[in-house]
């Protein structure tokens, strides 16, 4: 994130909370963190009027330091004017602070008297000219606040150039806090983000499971029913159950896809997906489909492409089987691979016919089977023979090898 670009990260409220918008994340988070530094930004002015107050009799011009003090006070209950909206003070202002600042510290130099080197040497803004990279730290984050107090580093420094510590020690420290603080603020918005996106998948998950229970209670129940008693009603009361029983299935694996688990959300990349759970979605009255209890984590868009892969072999089933062909679908991991077999009881075939057939440019076989587990890093093998149904096994790593 540049500094150009204010942390206004909106998380969308979850559907069914009632919300009509979405909430700025980080606004809720900067309006404290604005109301602490302008309390700050008032002490470090009071501070600065007084120190100036002090060395009035010394100043060489001691009419513009009033002008300064005064202008000071005003730009400091302007911005707490600004930050005390209810809407978020705009980014620009901040930044044109930040050029204030720093003119009114240039006009250190025609204000106030040399001092002798290598005597500390405080600007006639003081302390104060700090909480301008302060307040845009809390607004942009660490670049932000770095490339601020950056600029007003240059600027004291070349009020009073010098190797002296005491002449460069004021500047670079106030980089490395302003720095600092930017860096933390920035932690705090990362945490509280992803603290934000736990309650939301919670949120979701016991919406599911709401939505579960009303399915369950009443559409699996009337298709089951449907496919008990459908044979009894004649074919096309036995082909009705057929259809009503493949919903089912489907219905019920797509109630137990947990992919949205807030607490495996929680310990996982949220760039990866339960293979298990997508594996789950092709479980029908013709297919059977068997996973391990614990969750096999594939990276998104590999994870896309081997179910494609699965996909094809199934239409395959479907097409050229048989009628009565059944399929059956094994998830497994071995070392670092998954291994899926795909097995079907249909009519089968000679395999010197299937090679012929990808030589001759059978696309599905070529391109959506081995080409796809090929890309994956991993490798396709066919097992048939006539009259005992085809057997796929895909070898794919876990994830991609350096």
């Amino acid at each position: 994130m540049g500094p150009g670009q204010p942390m206004l990260n909106a998380v969308p409220a979850p559907a069914g909370a009632g919300a009509a918008t979405s909430v700025p994340l980080t606004e809720d988070l900067q309006r404290p963190q604005f109301r602490v530094l302008v309390m700050v930004r008032y002490a470090l002015l009071a501070i600065t009027v007084a120190a100036n107050l002090v060395r009035l009799p010394q100043a060489r011009m001691p009419a513009l330091v009033l002008v300064v003090l005064a202008a000071m006070i005003a730009l400091t209950v302007v911005v707490h004017l600004l930050l005390r909206r209810r809407r978020p003070c705009p980014r620009p202002a901040l930044w044109a602070d930040l050029v204030l600042t720093a003119g009114l510290t240039l006009l250190s130099l025609p204000a106030l008297d040399p001092v002798p080197e290598p005597a500390a040497y405080l600007p006639v803004t003081g302390f104060w000219l700090l909480t301008s990279p302060l307040l845009l730290a809390a607004a942009y984050g660490c670049r932000g606040g770095a490339l601020s107090s950056t600029i007003l580093a240059i600027v004291v420094f070349a009020l009073r150039p010098g190797a002296d510590p005491v002449t460069w020690g004021m500047p670079l420290t106030m980089i490395v806090v302003t720095t600092g603080i930017g860096w933390m603020v920035d932690q705090m918005h990362q945490s509280t983000g992803e603290r934000e996106r736990f309650q939301l998948a919670a949120a979701a998950m016991s919406e599911r499971q709401r939505l579960n229970r009303i399915v369950h209670d009443g559409v699996l129940q009337v298709l089951a029913m449907v496919a008990r008693d459908g044979r009894s009603l004649g074919p096309r009361g036995a082909l009705l159950g057929e259809q009503a029983l493949q919903a089912e299935h489907q219905l019920r694996s797509l109630l137990q896809d947990f992919d949205i688990d807030p607490e495996r959300a929680q310990r996982t990349d949220m760039t990866h997906r339960n293979f298990s759970s997508i594996l789950d979605r092709h479980a029908s009255g013709r297919v059977t489909v068997s996973t391990p209890a614990d969750p096999i984590l594939l990276e998104g868009a590999r994870a896309r492409e081997l179910d494609a892969a699965i996909t094809e072999a199934l239409t395959n089933v479907a097409k050229h089987a048989g009628p009565q062909a059944r399929a059956w679908v094994l998830l497994e991991t071995e070392d670092n691979d998954v291994l899926v077999s795909i097995r079907d009881n249909g009519v089968g075939g000679d395999p010197r016919a299937f090679e012929d057939a990808m030589r001759n440019g059978r696309l599905g076989m070529k391109h959506s089977i081995y080409g796809r587990i090929r890309d994956l890093g991993g490798v396709a093998t066919l097992h048939t023979a006539p009259g005992r149904g085809v057997e796929w096994e895909f070898r794919v790593p876990l994830e991609v090898l350096p």
